[in-house]
């Protein structure tokens, strides 16, 4: 309860804190326009309307919260309040930065005698509405920094404070230098457009470019200097080295700087290609075909290489090599499905321009044939390139007969793209081959389409590419199940198990089923006698499985044999008298025995058994934006490659 009210007073403080701020905000820009009251008359209305209304709400639910982190150390210490407070920090300095950036924007538009309406942002907007929601926000972010220094310095070592706010701490500062970074490198994008526009001699240059890639350059370049300065300097202490976020984000950065490289490097050489097939020898036609990309190459380039030095770095401070290895999988089995992706698309277009050519009747020498088949040509190369360099080194690695090997052909990431790859086969071939079934059948019965023979080619090219990428990665599949059902066996049966099942009460033949099916080829020796200790020769056993009631009242003789025994010990959490068990209670016997046997089997097969997270599901959910924020950037750097594409 306590939570869902927490929930309910910060998510209503937030958003009537935003309502009264940009109220206020266009209530002093309707008092500043010097305009008459009738041309402000709407603005006035509306900024006075929210104003009223969402004092009051802010104030009361504000000042509840309030109460009640005073009084009470829990409330103070919630994992809600540090996110309100953060997000207040956030909520009120972009809008300064961004109302920075259009006065920045419109002045040196202004030195380059350039039209205000021209900024990246604000053109519309007029020097007073940029300083007075400056203002504003600056002065909100001041009330919510001195709450925010209250309690780092009112925090008590009892109650381990400081965690959920280091936590929040570390997610607003990644939220800042990912922003910060995105807008330098499109600032960095649209000089690099201006200085190719002008090397091209091109008519009608205007610095309108060079402008707004200044004026974000100046803004956001130091945000992300001195956001990247704070993380690098915050990594001295060990819980912010080995934060999982950190790694999350160095993934993103250098993942998406990667496939946005590559994406622009394969338009760059469609635009080359098409220059070639089509016959055209102007740089000036060139240069404009590529400046987009060309731009974006560059910044993408340095981010790419510093972020992915960074990452490397990163996975090489992990002190298990089966855990580093398993980090470099992720980039090496990432970067095989985008070149997957990219190899199948460019055969398709390759291969559809072919059957144009050959059964449509066009002419190769058409321009806009000659395009299609350079993009084709460029997205195969850069694909095969791709796809062809990662995957070989995950089939060398999985192909190892070592525990390297066995960890590879096991792990999650390579089974998520085998089964991605699979279902993409499936899906493919079964639409492909229903359009052409359908194309058929609609012949058959009297209604053929225009030109069937070009369609029907078209679908049949487009199910076999779907079977063909089906094909082969089934068949890595199952070569991969074939070579671990083989070691695991191997390694099973190198792991004897010895069960203590003392009394008649089902435990024993229960067990035994469960391990039965699931470990195969495990040695099991079963012990029923109370008095008498396992045979000698049992007492090299790997593991030995015994009832919590046995644990608890254990005869002589097996309580000396379970102090000298040198293997793994587990104990099911079966019912004993004045004895509670905090986990397992009120579980059957069959489900504990089911539980049993797959912890036997991670033993076996050397994996850490199983635990309850104990994660904070907030901490997800922290994770969960962050990782939502990384792919709306994504999205964008990819809808910017397709719009390269198009144009």
């Amino acid at each position: 309860m306590q939570t869902i009210r927490r929930l309910y007073l910060y998510a209503v403080a937030f958003i009537s804190l935003e309502v009264v701020l940009w109220g206020a905000i266009g209530l002093a820009r309707s008092m500043l326009s010097g305009e008459g009251i009738g041309n402000t008359v709407e603005q006035l209305a509306g900024a006075l309307a929210l104003t009223l209304v969402g004092v009051p709400v802010f104030l009361i639910h504000w000042l509840l919260a309030q109460r009640g982190a005073t009084r009470q150390p829990e409330e103070r210490e919630a994992r809600t309040r540090a996110v309100f407070l953060y997000a207040a920090l956030l909520a009120t300095l972009i809008p300064v930065t961004q109302n920075g950036l259009a006065l920045l924007n419109r002045l040196l538009l202004a030195i380059f005698r350039l039209e205000g309406w021209r900024a990246l942002v604000g053109g519309n907007q007029t020097t007073g509405d940029n300083l007075v929601a400056i203002l504003f926000n600056l002065l909100a972010t001041a009330y919510f920094f001195v709450e925010l220094r209250k309690h780092w310095q009112n925090t008590t070592p009892e109650l381990q404070p400081g965690d959920t706010y280091r936590e929040t701490r570390r997610l607003y500062r990644y939220i800042w230098l990912v922003y910060s970074l995105v807008m330098t490198v499109v600032g960095v994008q649209q000089v690099i457009k201006f200085i190719v526009e002008s090397a091209g001699g091109m008519e009608g240059v205007i610095g309108i470019q060079l402008a707004n890639g200044l004026a974000l350059l100046l803004i956001y370049t130091p945000i992300w200097v001195i956001s990247g300065n704070i993380i690098q300097a915050s990594l001295r202490q060990p819980q912010e080295s080995a934060s999982t976020l950190r790694l999350v984000v160095l993934y993103l950065l250098a993942l998406s700087s990667v496939l946005g490289l590559l994406l622009a490097l394969g338009v760059l050489l469609a635009a080359l290609l098409k220059m070639v097939l089509g016959g055209q020898a102007s740089i000036k036609v060139l240069l404009l075909q590529v400046q987009t990309p060309l731009s974006l190459a560059v910044p993408l380039w340095g981010v790419s290489g510093y972020y992915g030095r960074m990452l490397r770095a990163e996975i090489n401070q992990r002190r298990e090599p089966l855990h580093r290895e398993a980090l470099k999988r992720i980039i090496l089995y990432i970067l095989s499905l985008a070149g997957l992706a990219a190899t199948f698309i460019g055969l398709q277009m390759l291969l559809s321009v072919m059957l144009d050519f050959g059964l449509g009747g066009e002419v190769l020498g058409n321009k806009a044939l000659a395009g299609r088949l350079a993009a084709a040509l460029a997205t195969l190369l850069v694909g095969v390139l791709v796809w062809g360099n990662n995957w070989r080194s995950a089939l060398c690695e999985a192909a190892q007969e070592n525990e390297s090997g066995e960890h590879a052909r096991r792990s999650l990431v390579r089974k998520s793209y085998l089964y991605l790859a699979l279902f993409a086969g499936v899906m493919g071939a079964m639409f492909s081959g229903g359009g052409l079934l359908y194309q058929l059948i609609r012949s058959l019965l009297g209604s053929p389409p225009d030109n069937l023979l070009l369609q029907s080619a078209q679908l049949f090219k487009l199910m076999v590419l779907f079977l063909l990428l089906f094909g082969h990665h089934w068949q890595i599949l199952r070569a991969d199940g074939r070579q671990a059902e083989r070691l695991l066996i191997e390694r099973h049966a190198r792991f004897p198990v010895i069960v203590l099942a003392m009394e008649d009460t089902g435990f024993g033949n229960l067990m035994l089923e469960a391990l039965n099916h699931e470990v195969t080829g495990l040695p099991i020796a079963m012990h029923y006698s109370v008095q008498n200790e396992p045979d000698e020769e049992l007492a090299n056993a790997s593991a030995v499985i015994l009832p919590a009631n046995v644990l608890a009242q254990p005869p002589e003789a097996i309580r000396t044999w379970l102090q000298a025994f040198q293997g793994q010990r587990v104990v099911v959490p079966t019912p004993a008298q004045d004895w509670h068990w905090i986990a397992g209670e009120g579980l059957s016997l069959r489900v504990l025995a089911q539980r049993t046997a797959r912890l036997v089997r991670c033993l076996a097969e050397g994996e850490e058994p199983p635990k309850t997270p104990s994660a904070s599901p907030w901490l997800w959910l922290a994770y969960l934006l962050a990782a939502l924020f990384g792919l709306q950037v994504l999205l964008g750097l990819a809808s910017l490659g397709i719009s390269m594409v198009v144009d």
